[in-house]
């Protein structure tokens, strides 16, 4: 699991337990039920960048595998002269 789904992940679960506190916290009052719903919403927006932010790099890293290819296959004349 790469960091940024081991964050994400870990930000799912972080809001899915602030949104339970957030329920129970209606018993008491409505009010307090903001904060929990503040803190999810903020874990939520957290994974969606991370979840972001590991596509990007994982496109990066692919974009940069291909361009070494190409550029051995460009560069080493044993290849070019057996094709």
């Amino acid at each position: 699991m790469t960091p940024a789904r081991r964050t994400a992940a870990a930000c799912y679960f972080g809001a899915g337990i602030s949104t339970l506190s957030a329920v129970a916290s209606l018993a008491w009052h409505p009010w307090l039920a903001l904060w929990g719903l503040a803190g999810a919403a903020f874990l939520l927006w957290a994974a969606a960048s991370a979840r972001g932010a590991g596509q990007r790099r994982r496109a990066r890293h692919h974009r940069l595998t291909h361009a070494a290819a190409s550029d051995t296959a460009l560069l080493n004349p044993d290849q070019r002269s057996a094709a």
